[in-house]
């Protein structure tokens, strides 16, 4: 029979983790210095604002080699100083050992926990990890809180603008512009990168490895995002143009375009001169593509708002648009 090694120091982190902040993360840098096992867990309940399996990507991501579990609790506590389930308790039963076990977390009621546990509690000091906001006022106005939000969680909250709209008509001009104004960052157009790369007539593979392009594209950039995420074109485009030069549109771009979200549609307008470009098609039909714009968005209803004029106007009225957005306009 194997012996066990009663010497092994276990930890448990407990969390909901909802969002994980950087106060979360030094805790579990600390946690897993001071002990020899760690096991991360995530307090689940269906009211949570942010999905359990986000939050465990999350972790999973940042902490590898360390297990991380999924508890739920049929009681919501979480906004309130009331001890923890009793389903809660029972599982972590099972990862805390009577001897050498210990119970990481931001908050007192931890002390309660590692008590029904018979563990040990390892005090961690908020303002130490730069715990300077709750999770509530997080979630409320993640924008006020940027700073304490992890590089990897930033994408779930950050505000995404998409410049869209015929070709040659300033897009990618005005997402560079507003992305230097707001001190953030923007996502190129990737079919121009395609297009330019591979030098070929575009076929409905084509169409599916730009529409794929792009939203790899967006969420690499919208890591590096400063509360504002500018995005030169979407999967919306990619439709419109997959219907227009390969005359169908692929389940997977339909169904993908339905789940990205963003808060503001800049709809460029036409009225401006037409610049030749090697990934520029349809030099005549710019009206007819905005209208159908112009109905995509409406069908989807998506939040839009027209930008027309001269380049000085266009980038003023962009601004202001994006300036309502955020202040809930």
């Amino acid at each position: 029979m194997k012996r066990i090694n009663k010497t092994i120091r276990k930890g448990v982190v407990l969390g909901d983790f909802c969002p994980l902040t950087n106060a979360h993360v030094h805790m579990i840098e600390f946690a897993r210095h001071y002990v020899d096992e760690l096991t991360i867990v995530v307090d689940e309940h269906a009211a949570d604002a942010v999905k359990a399996e986000l939050r465990v990507r999350w972790l999973t991501e940042l902490f590898p080699g360390v297990t991380v579990k999924r508890i739920k609790s049929a009681e919501w506590h979480k906004s309130d100083g009331k001890d923890f389930s009793d389903g809660l308790v029972k599982g972590l039963r099972r990862l805390v050992p009577k001897t050498n076990g210990f119970v990481f977390s931001l908050e007192e009621r931890g002390k309660l926990l590692a008590a029904r546990l018979g563990a040990a509690y390892i005090p961690c000091d908020p303002a130490q990890f730069g715990h300077v906001a709750t999770e509530k006022q997080l979630r409320t106005d993640p924008l006020k809180h940027w700073e304490a939000l992890p590089r990897i969680v930033r994408p779930h909250f950050v505000k995404r603008v998409c410049v869209f709209g015929p070709e040659s008509t300033g897009k990618s001009t005005l997402a560079k512009q507003l992305a230097e104004h707001f001190g953030t960052v923007y996502v190129p157009e990737y079919a121009k990168t395609y297009i330019e790369s591979t030098g070929k007539e575009i076929d409905d593979d084509d169409m599916l490895a730009i529409a794929r392009g792009q939203c790899a594209l967006e969420d690499a950039t919208a890591r590096d995002a400063n509360r504002l995420l500018f995005c030169d074109s979407d999967l919306v485009t990619s439709i419109i143009w997959s219907g227009r030069l390969v005359g169908a549109v692929p389940d997977w771009l339909r169904n993908e375009a339905d789940k990205r979200h963003y808060d503001l549609y800049l709809l460029t307008h036409y009225d401006v001169p037409w610049v030749d470009d090697v990934h520029r098609y349809i030099p005549k039909e710019s009206p007819a593509f905005f209208d159908r714009c112009v109905l995509e968005l409406e069908g989807r209803h998506r939040v839009f708002s027209q930008i027309r004029g001269n380049w000085d106007e266009r980038f003023k009225l962009a601004v202001a648009a994006v300036e309502q957005m955020l202040a809930g306009g």
